[in-house]
């Protein structure tokens, strides 16, 4: 999504504005993705990644759309003039943006300090707590446990992974192709790619699942994108090494 079509998003939303109103919301809009934009550059992140952070740091346009012409109805019974109103609009956008702010802080540093998501299995055979962090581009992969258990639905042993990805910035927008494209392998070569999860631009969650044997020592955490190669041999919990 570029600029002009975050900024078309939200102010399609707002229906109680004048166009001078429209206008004045749109130079702010820009003004604020201009900030976020010119801090990420000073990190040295490159302009068209730094404008993609930027629009998601901003919050979803509809959202943010709905919540500016909530404020404008609002208002529009009890107005004493329309500069109130632009007034209105724009310490909506300020509280917006500083709430996202916070919160994308807040689950970041949860993601880096004890991430704990569901585990796929109801009973597990064996699991152990992992710390493995790998950076990859701006982002950082962080594999924080690995399990044995049974399923049921395919009469099989299945070893599971969980993992985060988070950017390296407390409070940056993570890409999503990062937990995407991770791909969990047994020893015969069988393959899956990362499924269930959560994410919400601040961390993405994910839980990986392949069929083992009670053989396999191993299974391998794979990656490549960005001109980078992961690869990590994880020993399965509750079997024997040599």
């Amino acid at each position: 999504m570029t600029r002009k079509e975050y900024t078309d998003a939200v102010l399609t939303a707002l229906r109680h504005v004048t166009d001078r109103e429209r206008l004045a919301i749109q130079a702010e809009l820009d003004a604020h993705i201009e900030d976020h934009m010119a801090a990420l550059q000073e990190l040295d992140y490159p302009p068209e990644l730094a404008e993609e952070r930027a629009l998601a740091t901003m919050g979803d346009p509809a959202e943010v759309g709905r919540e500016l012409n909530a404020c404008y109805q609002s208002w529009f019974w009890v107005i004493l003039g329309r500069a109130a109103a632009v007034v209105t609009a724009v310490l909506c956008i300020l509280a917006l943006l500083h709430v996202g702010l916070l919160g994308m802080v807040a689950d970041s540093i949860s993601a880096r300090i004890y991430p704990d998501e569901d585990s796929y299995f109801e009973k597990l055979t064996a699991t152990e707590r992992l710390d493995i962090r790998v950076p990859v581009g701006n982002d950082v992969l962080h594999v924080y446990r690995i399990s044995v258990g049974q399923d049921d639905t395919l009469g099989e042993q299945v070893a599971e992974v969980l993992f985060c990805a988070y950017d390296r910035i407390p409070g940056g927008i993570v890409s999503q192709w990062l937990a995407d494209g991770i791909i969990l392998e047994n020893p015969r070569g069988e393959q899956a790619v990362s499924g269930s999860g959560r994410g919400n631009w601040r961390v993405e969650y994910r839980s990986i699942q392949v069929p083992v044997q009670e053989e396999d020592p191993s299974v391998t955490l794979c990656y490549e994108a960005f001109g980078e190669q992961v690869r990590l041999e994880l020993p399965l919990p509750g079997r024997e090494t040599s």
